[in-house]
């Protein structure tokens, strides 16, 4: 609250601020309110959460996704003395969650586990999503990605994914590789433009059906995630010829070669998990959130515990998680064209 006090009592006042200058010192006095009301309502975040904090995930329960946002909130609970749960919102590949979570209140009390299909993909599948994966999301930040190998069947005459692409190269439309989800078949076609010639697409509906074939030999390649193939690379059921990851091996094969270290250039698609907050959340909130959020992610534990379901902790802050989600959403939509997939 302003006091204002007048020498001469309110006749006085009345005079004065009948007068131009006493018009600009009550305007002054007006700006200077307004800009202290602002102040306080941008300190309130210092009691944020005031209530119990929703992490909304787009998959049912079970999924990496899933699990990984579970871990989060258990511990974001504890660094936040206040209750964070976790809602399964599955449908529409992800978009029902994500339209939802775009349309609550930008109090910071719910929350969305977006990924590269919510906030890469499906912008180039869907013609009318209901939601723009940057105008309507403040990025808070990425936490973990989900790298997935190059395997071929024992029988396929290539040790090293440069010796596949000459492979590929030679034999045009006679390699084959399995697709079970959007990854895989982006992952798929990614390589056999490289190597410039045709592979034979095989669609199942899920990764580990598609493996199933690739290990019985009816399918040459594949683009798998590391944890359900793993056990399979092991045992020789399948070879592993590289890795596809952020750039650099994965935690959860370290012996293995990224492809982008191997010599092939950008290939660095990787499914990923990060949390976003409505657009219009306060910056301190997204600030607060971030800090606790990068501090989980750096810890050894956590590090561990993702490692568990096949996941490699990777932090970006806001600011570079908003750059990284429009490039994503730019350079998805440019692949799906190249692929021959047009929004539906």
């Amino acid at each position: 609250m302003i006091d204002i006090t007048c020498q001469g009592g309110t006749s006085a006042c009345a005079a004065g601020l009948g007068t131009q200058v006493g018009r600009r010192l009550w305007v002054a006095l007006l700006l200077s309110a307004a800009a202290m009301s602002t102040a306080w309502g941008q300190g309130a975040p210092a009691t944020y959460p005031s209530g119990p904090v929703k992490i909304v995930v787009p998959f049912g329960p079970g999924s990496g996704s899933d699990i990984a946002t579970r871990l989060m909130a258990q511990h974001l609970s504890t660094a936040l003395k206040q209750a964070v749960v976790v809602e399964n919102r599955p449908g529409a590949n992800g978009a029902i969650a994500t339209m939802a979570v775009a349309r609550a209140n930008p109090d910071g009390l719910t929350l969305l586990l977006g990924t590269s299909g919510t906030h890469g993909v499906n912008p180039g599948l869907v013609a009318k999503l209901g939601y723009d994966p940057v105008k309507d999301f403040a990025p808070v930040g990425l936490i973990a990605t989900f790298s997935s190998f190059l395997v071929v069947h024992p029988s396929v005459p290539a040790r090293t994914p440069a010796e596949l692409l000459a492979y590929v190269k030679a034999n045009p439309k006679v390699v084959t590789f399995a697709a079970g989800n959007t990854s895989s078949l982006m992952m798929g076609e990614m390589f056999a433009r490289r190597a410039g010639a045709e592979m034979l697409r095989v669609p199942y509906q899920s990764n580990p059906l598609g493996l199933t074939d690739v290990i019985a030999g009816r399918v040459m390649v594949m683009f798998p995630d590391i944890s359900s193939s793993m056990a399979h690379v092991k045992s020789g059921a399948v070879r592993a010829l590289g890795v596809v990851s952020m750039g650099g091996r994965s935690s959860q094969a370290p012996d293995l070669p990224s492809l982008v270290e191997t010599g092939i250039a950008d290939f660095n698609f990787v499914g990923w998990i990060g949390l976003f907050a409505p657009t219009g959340t306060p910056e301190p909130i997204v600030k607060k959130v971030a800090e606790e959020l990068e501090r989980l992610v750096k810890s050894p534990e956590i590090a561990q515990r993702l490692g568990q379901i096949g996941a490699d902790p990777y932090w970006m802050g806001p600011t570079e998680f908003g750059g990284f989600v429009r490039s994503e959403v730019e350079r998805m939509k440019r692949l799906l064209t190249s692929i021959g997939v047009q929004p539906q």
